[in-house]
């Protein structure tokens, strides 16, 4: 693919357009699952319970959200990266060019930075336990690796290797969950011995919870119980990703058509959530049992693999780790790359220079993103809490990523209020550290709203001639009346109850699923019946409203 590659930006950042569905999902798949994934959830299992992951299940409502209602817009748009859809929707002045260039800098340092930071930290905590390799050995090695033939082959080497990557991360992940589990005794002897270390504890409960049986009273809203709801019923839209996230929308860029950008999004929720998931937290819950007490609760998971994997077997999960690491350092390399090189240096500093200027400055720009991340991991002590820490950075950016679609009233310094403001409030919620971890998400989404709301009211929208434009190319539902009425065309609006249907359906089919399957591991098979029931009435629904069938024909 590097020859293919090097024809041009759009084909080194977004493959040319040419991704089919069941590529690109697996791409953003592989993507979300690193090294650092398994050590993040055997954390929160050890130290909370199993229902602490709707941490990060919540984010498949969001995804489910952006494949229903964004992932078709996102590819009207036209758009090599999420952020130049900055001047397409606010217009070419000042401000929108000022939020273009920061935005730029902002996810492709920071934010891109510190995600692999932590990924590049998690890789190198395995293979301590693995080989006694230093940190830094790891790191020059690994990351090394993964900057060659993401620098080679551009989206076309990420996507085709990620698809590689995932089958053996995932087969590794199922492998050493039986070996865990067996090593105990199986799944019966698992539940007998957590019951034993654990007691009473709520740790094998999918759900927290309430306190009491009224809402009203304040024993019912416990600590588990609140931050429950705050995943669920907050973060998935006050995360800066709300969206679908850089790396998803440069997939859903990168896919045929918008059946495919769709399709590609739904198959990444269910397969990321459902698929995923328990056989991490089958190893965590064993980690419990073999290893009672340990210093740094992360480091249970590849030390389990270390102490009870055969000769083979141990390379083997090895390497699935190692292709988690990969899959997701290659595509944060490509993605945060295509910011600097489109959105800041081509787009402000050099212009109208050849293609091959411009591919040339990409692999600089790679160099400098692994750099920056080395670094990084170096300096960093613990994946789940630099995790905690980006989810919180981003908060409240969410609503204003998700209503520039539906409001026609949101302009750039909508924003860049929100930007600004969430990260201050973020910043000062974690270095106060009275907080709990739901109640600083609380505060930065509700703080953030604040400002960038009453920013939104007190400047100008966009000039009405780009808004006009904007509409007649994206189509996107909600308010945009005042829009519409000065259009030359009558266009016919854009129907909002079949995403709405498409998503809840979705919803059903990959919450149904990921309970599912989870009941069933946890001996609640009446549970596990009921869930795989609305999963099954979610995928009915699904192909009754024609998004299966539509993108199957599409695909072939």
């Amino acid at each position: 693919m590097t020859r293919r590659a090097h024809r041009s930006t759009e084909e080194y950042f977004l493959a040319g357009r040419a991704l089919p569905w069941w590529i690109a999902g697996t791409s953003m798949v592989a993507t979300s699952f690193s090294c650092d994934t398994p050590l993040y959830v055997c954390k929160l299992v050890r130290t909370v319970g199993i229902y602490e992951n709707w941490q990060w299940w919540c984010f498949g409502i969001g995804s489910l959200f952006a494949a229903f209602f964004l992932a078709p817009l996102w590819r009207r748009a036209g758009v090599l990266t999420d952020v130049e859809l900055t001047e397409q929707r606010y217009g070419h002045g000042l401000p929108s060019k000022f939020l273009r260039g920061f935005r730029a800098l902002w996810l492709a340092l920071p934010i891109n930075v510190i995600g692999m930071g932590w990924v590049i930290l998690a890789m190198a905590k395995i293979m301590s336990a693995a080989v006694g390799w230093e940190k830094m050995t790891a790191i020059l090695l690994f990351t090394g690796l993964a900057f060659f033939y993401t620098l080679l082959a551009g989206l076309w080497g990420v996507a085709l290797t990620d698809l590689l990557q995932y089958v053996v991360a995932q087969a590794g992940a199922i492998i050493f969950a039986v070996y865990a589990v067996n090593h105990v005794g199986g799944l019966s002897s698992l539940h007998e011995k957590l019951g034993q270390a654990l007691g009473g504890s709520e740790a094998m409960r999918l759900v927290p919870s309430p306190g009491s049986i009224s809402p009203f009273s304040a024993e019912f809203w416990t600590p588990a119980f609140v931050a429950f709801g705050v995943y669920t019923f907050m973060v998935w839209w006050g995360n800066v990703n709300a969206d679908g996230g850089g790396k998803i929308i440069q997939r859903q860029n990168a896919c045929r058509n918008e059946e495919h950008a769709l399709l590609a999004t739904l198959w990444y929720s269910l397969s990321n959530l459902a698929f995923r998931s328990w056989p991490w937290i089958l190893v965590a819950l064993v980690t419990i049992i073999v290893y009672p007490q340990i210093a740094d609760p992360e480091m249970a998971y590849p030390r389990l693999m270390m102490d009870i994997l055969p000769a083979g077997l141990k390379g083997l999960l090895v390497a699935s780790l190692l292709a988690a690491f990969m899959s997701t350092i290659s595509t944060q390399l490509n993605w945060g790359a295509s910011y600097l090189v489109h959105d800041f240096y081509r787009r402000f500093l050099v212009k109208e220079r050849s293609e091959r200027h411009y591919l040339i400055i990409s692999k600089v720009a790679t160099a400098l993103v692994l750099v920056a991340a080395g670094l990084a991991a170096f300096w960093m002590q613990s994946v789940t809490e630099a995790f905690k820490f980006i989810i919180a950075f981003g908060s409240g950016t969410g609503p204003v990523y998700i209503l520039r679609w539906f409001w026609w009233r949101i302009n750039a310094w909508s924003e860049i209020s929100a930007m600004v403001a969430s990260s201050a409030i973020s910043i000062w919620a974690f270095s106060v550290g009275d907080f709990t971890f739901a109640e600083k998400l609380l505060v930065t989404v509700f703080g953030s709203a604040l400002v960038w709301v009453s920013v939104t009211f007190l400047t100008s929208s966009a000039p009405m001639k780009v808004l006009v434009e904007f509409y007649k190319k994206t189509r996107p539902v909600g308010v945009w009346g005042r829009v519409r009425r000065t259009l030359d065309e009558a266009l016919p609006p854009e129907s909002i109850a079949r995403p709405l249907r498409g998503w809840f359906e979705g919803l059903a089919l990959v919450l149904g699923l990921t309970l599912g399957i989870g009941f069933f591991l946890m001996g609640s098979p009446g549970l596990s019946v009921v869930f795989s029931i609305i999963s099954i009435l979610g995928i009915v629904g699904l192909w009754l409203d024609g998004y299966l069938t539509t993108s199957s024909r599409r695909a072939k």
